[in-house]
């Protein structure tokens, strides 16, 4: 059995409330959360629809950071639809609110845009805040988190183990020049222990000049098909992919991304139509330490490669410039 654990980093957009100002807020909601369309909504609403379909559970790692500058509504908007349909709830935090925030910045003169950025008490004292706010929004308090743009380092981990959050999932051994500062390598995708917290890599492939990470927008549905096969061959016991609630737009998220939300879609539906693979989260399926989480020892096959590279080139011009 492999369990396929389909994460959504949900998050209203730091960069799109500085732009349109901070009165903005339903407009970013509508841009970054439930995504509207001309042709209906692809944000989180779009992305439950589809995983309960094929009887998937996600987990919605949520940022409350929102909270300092439009207050506990604004993350409530987001948890409690999540939680009315029993999907999962755990932690993200984006540090670029803290510059946004201006007065209410709970570390006055200090921001940053990722959490390494930050001293292990800084990052501490941010944990307590966003997991206060998560939970006043209505979300049992959170066992899992996972840093904005993969932000983390092992200060985070131990502020994590501090404030009793036991899994990070913030490792990313399939992105080469992320912003992940954590002392592991790219080689380190089981399950470990680390710096007193879980780390639960993000699952990757092998691709050109080394690896590609488990996202949505990064693999195609053939290779993240061939890694799912992989996984169950080999008798991997988790596959942790990525996605965004705001993945399925085009880059202005003025549009949907057809391409984007079919791959979603058809994946989800492989998902649940391969033998041996289910959908799980933190709570149905806890990872354990040594465990796989997913398919680096795949073969890398030129052909997926290229037809990936063909894919993203016709989804960039369509898609990439508006």
């Amino acid at each position: 059995m492999t369990a396929v654990y389909m994460t959504i980093d949900t998050e209203y957009s730091a960069r799109l409330a500085t732009r349109l100002g901070l009165h903005a807020r339903q407009e970013v909601f509508e841009r970054s959360i439930t995504c509207v369309t001309d042709f209906g909504d692809v944000g989180i609403g779009y992305q439950m629809d589809v995983m309960e379909e094929y009887g998937m559970k996600g987990i919605f790692f949520v940022d409350p950071m929102p909270a300092l500058v439009w207050g506990t509504s604004a993350i409530a908007a987001v948890v409690e639809p999540i939680l009315k349909r029993g999907h999962e709830i755990q932690l993200h935090l984006h540090p670029e609110w803290l510059k946004i925030a201006g007065d209410a910045n709970p570390l006055p003169g200090r921001t940053g845009r990722n959490m390494h950025q930050f001293t292990e008490e800084e990052q501490v004292e941010l944990l307590e805040i966003a997991r206060d706010h998560l939970m006043r929004a209505g979300a049992p308090a959170p066992t899992a988190f996972r840093a904005g743009n993969y932000g983390a380092n092992d200060a985070t981990l131990r502020a994590l183990a501090r404030v009793g959050i036991r899994y990070d999932s913030s490792h990313v051994p399939g992105i080469s020049r992320s912003e992940c500062r954590i002392s592991l390598k790219e080689t380190d995708q089981r399950v470990v222990e680390h710096q007193g917290t879980i780390e639960v890599p993000v699952g990757a492939i092998r691709s050109f000049r080394g690896r590609r990470h488990a996202q949505i927008t990064a693999l195609s549905h053939w290779e993240m098909a061939a890694a799912l096969n992989h996984c169950l061959r080999k008798d991997y016991p988790l596959f942790n992919i990525v996605c965004h609630s705001f993945e399925l737009m085009c880059r202005k998220r003025k549009r949907a991304n057809a391409i984007i939300r079919a791959r979603f879609e058809r994946f989800c539906r492989t998902i649940a139509e391969t033998p041996g693979a289910k959908g799980a989260t933190f709570a149905s399926k806890p990872p354990r330490i040594g465990e796989t989480t997913g398919a680096a020892c795949l073969p890398q096959s030129e052909l997926r490669s290229a037809a990936r590279v063909a894919e993203q080139l016709v989804s960039n011009a369509i898609y990439g410039a508006s």
